[in-house]
């Protein structure tokens, strides 16, 4: 009994030992919206870091029966070993969820694309803005030269679009000052550093270092919205601190102060205050260089050092003993490896919200491990002017439905454009403008584009360029064009017209530039096919009287109906049979109608169909065909078929990749000519025309119906 109860002792001693990992979290390092100001698309870059972050003491806790030197070089070891203070995770694209907050509502973006940090440095923006700070106070001593050597490999490691700042500091402030370099000017920034060969003198024995690093910090991060045209900005911040981490008795430099400048560091505001700039949390990486002075100071330092760096984000703590220079490069690797997991990931933001500021989040669903959300991204500037954020317009599906719809746009007609819009359904909010023949395009939105485009606006209303907004949803918006031939660009098979969709209440237009304008197959308007038939009707009875004159030698009959009967010649005198789709013209031995027998010369008329009821559109038993259309796609459903809607592609015919729609969220049916929808006891809901159906009960669907499953949304047809 004593043997277990001692083993038991020991497995609890050692699982109490053993270092406590943090939960796997997720960091939103960057939120920037310069890929959709560059192509005129609503498209977020973010930069996103997924790890399970280990603390410093954790790392090194096999160091702490040392003492001295020897403690400090097993901390080094310890600490410089791979993934020794974090565990990356994949990015899982299919859990995601990253959502804006539009008047107290979070609405989700459409994940676009994912690409690693290490495997994207040659794409522009894609880089790291290193602001790296060097102790050159007299007690630095042999270190100087080491300190020096970590930052020319900083330098000489810089992707081509790196930038970085160097910064010489005493023990008062900041003493010199590259400004910020791009990497092609490596060799001025590497110069900088070897031409600065002597120590400053120190002026007593305490010296308020927190203040100094944070000044330095300060307006190093903020000069960056003015850094010039030369200097391009990348996606991602960084700060290096070389020092021997040595304040004296100063009270505000300790461990606990430089936690305060960690979490600082963390928020990504320069400075705290400061709601202009966007918000970028900067990892820290913190190289301490052991000062000799008596042990409290010297225990001061290390603890300050230490607790500078934020390895949740990507930072990084190591120790250097005076000679240690050589082990620069490992330095560099050990925290350029750390940045490579990192992930790009671009969204398209169809919705913004009508302020500078903006609130994202993003979390994952069902994943194992869970991993950890953030929300920190709450009422931030991220550089979005919320007017100029583009149209969420699906040029493509709009060009192909118009093909099938109509065939073409012409003047005085009605189309329908697809995307994902912020209107709610508010008709009254979608504006369209037509760019007339001659008008010509910005290539970019660049100097006074945006503001040129907005005075078009105007003069295209002035000019009658304004179509009839007649319908609208989240998904589609049905207009008429103005009846004017000048919307036509080009003639015959060439002619198209040149389309902008405005939301008049956020004031936000569809692409304007020569790249991204709605474009579509234009026409000439179609001559009145009803007057037509009429004008042939007439001439047919006209055609039919002359005839009975001519045989009957215009003699009056005889009393009492004495003669022949006038001879009936089948297709004539009658309006044509109602075609289907695909159904050849009439004249040509082609079948009138669906399914009915040719009719020609001598052959008697067939009786007529029989037709549905009133109130039933449609033909009893004759429609075999469904369809659903919508932004997501076009869905066919045939008779006696039951499909189902969903996320689940498994079992889900109309698979639709969107959050709020369940598994199986809904089931239709075509019977009897008449299409039927059941909801599958959905979280948001099956709704026919706005009205939310009752779970598990097949109910009809009207021809031309708003079909929405959660906030998906169809139009219905059947054939």
């Amino acid at each position: 009994m004593r043997f277990i109860e001692k083993l038991l002792l020991v497995l609890v001693t050692t699982l109490l030992a053993l270092p406590a990992a943090a939960a796997p979290a997720v960091k939103l390092l960057r939120v920037d919206p310069r890929a959709a100001q560059e192509n005129g698309n609503p498209v977020l870059t973010t930069v996103v870091d997924i790890s399970q972050s280990r603390r410093v003491t954790d790392a090194t806790s096999a160091c702490a029966a040392l003492n001295g030197n020897a403690q400090l070089d097993c901390m080094a070891q310890a600490l410089e070993k791979p993934f020794a203070l974090y565990q990356s995770f994949p990015f899982p694209s299919d859990r995601a969820l990253f959502t804006v907050n539009v008047e107290g509502t979070d609405i989700p973006a459409k994940f676009i694309s994912l690409a690693r940090w290490g495997e994207s440095q040659q794409q522009p923006g894609i880089g790291t803005s290193w602001l790296i700070l060097i102790d050159a106070d007299k007690r630095m001593g042999r270190s100087f030269e080491d300190a020096k050597l970590v930052a020319q490999q900083f330098v000489a490691t810089m992707g081509p679009n790196d930038i970085v700042n160097i910064m010489f500091f005493d023990d008062r402030q900041v003493a010199k000052d590259s400004k910020w370099l791009p990497a092609a000017q490596k060799a001025k920034a590497t110069q900088f550093i070897t031409s600065t060969t002597d120590l400053f003198g120190n002026t007593g024995r305490n010296r308020s270092l927190l203040s100094i690093i944070k000044a330095a910090a300060t307006n190093g991060f903020q000069s960056l919205g003015n850094v010039g045209e030369e200097v391009k900005i990348p996606l991602h911040q960084a700060m290096v601190v070389l020092s021997n981490g040595f304040a004296g008795a100063d009270p505000g430099t300790t461990g606990v102060a430089a936690l305060q400048l960690q979490q600082f560091m963390t928020q990504g505001r320069f400075p705290e205050d400061n709601t202009a700039l966007p918000k970028a949390p900067v990892p820290v990486i913190s190289v301490y260089f052991p000062v000799t002075v008596i042990d409290e100071f010297k225990q001061n330092s290390l603890d300050f050092m230490q607790n500078l760096a934020n390895p949740d984000i990507g930072g990084f703590f190591t120790v250097m003993q005076p000679g240690g220079g050589g082990r620069a490069a490992n330095v560099v690797s050990t925290v350029r490896q750390r940045f490579s997991k990192m992930n790009i990931v671009k969204w398209k933001v169809s919705c913004v919200a009508p302020t500078v500021t903006q609130s994202f989040k993003l979390v994952f669903q069902d994943t194992n491990p869970p991993i950890l959300g953030d929300n920190t991204f709450k009422d931030v500037p991220v550089g979005i002017d919320p007017t100029a954020w583009p149209l969420d317009v699906n040029i493509e599906y709009t060009t192909e439905m118009s093909k099938r719809e109509s065939g073409a746009v012409y003047p005085g007609g009605t189309f329908k454009v697809y995307g994902d819009f912020c209107w709610g359904g508010a008709k009254e909010r979608a504006e369209v403008y037509f760019l007339p023949a001659g008008q010509p395009v910005p290539t970019a939105l660049t100097g006074t584009d945006i503001e040129t485009a907005k005075r078009t606006q105007q003069q295209l209303i002035a000019m009658g360029m304004k179509g009839t907004a007649l319908e609208a949803s989240d998904t589609f918006a049905s207009f008429q064009a103005p009846d004017s031939d000048k919307i036509l660009h080009g003639s015959g098979d060439q002619a198209v017209v040149r389309v902008v969709i405005y939301d008049n209440k956020a004031r936000r237009t569809s692409g304007v530039t020569a790249t991204t304008i709605l474009q579509m197959k234009g026409s000439t308007a179609p001559l009145p096919m009803l007057l037509i038939l009429v004008s042939l009707f007439g001439l047919v009875v006209v055609a039919l009287l002359v005839v009975v004159i001519v045989r009957s030698g215009g003699k009056k009959r005889p009393a009492g109906g004495g003669g022949s009967p006038m001879p009936v010649v089948a297709g004539y005198g009658a309006p044509p049979a109602a075609q289907g789709y695909g159904a050849a013209p009439q004249g040509y031995g082609a079948p009138q109608g669906y399914g009915a027998a040719p009719q020609g010369y001598g052959v008697p008329p067939q009786a007529p169909a029989p037709q549905a009821p009133p109130g039933n559109p449609y033909a009893a038993g004759t429609a075999t065909t469904a369809i659903l259309t919508g932004a997501s796609g076009v869905y066919t459903i045939l008779a006696g078929q039951e499909v189902r809607a969903g996320r689940d592609a498994g079992q889900c015919i109309i698979a639709l990749n969107e959050p709020r729609i369940s598994g199986v969220h809904a089931s239709l049916k075509l019977d009897g000519g008449q299409l039927y929808v059941r909801d599958e006891n959905s979280n948001n809901g099956t709704m026919v025309n706005g009205n939310r159906l009752s779970p598990g009960i097949w109910s009809p669907v009207p021809p031309g119906s708003i079909v929405r499953f959660g906030p998906i949304e169809f139009s219905a047809a059947v054939q």
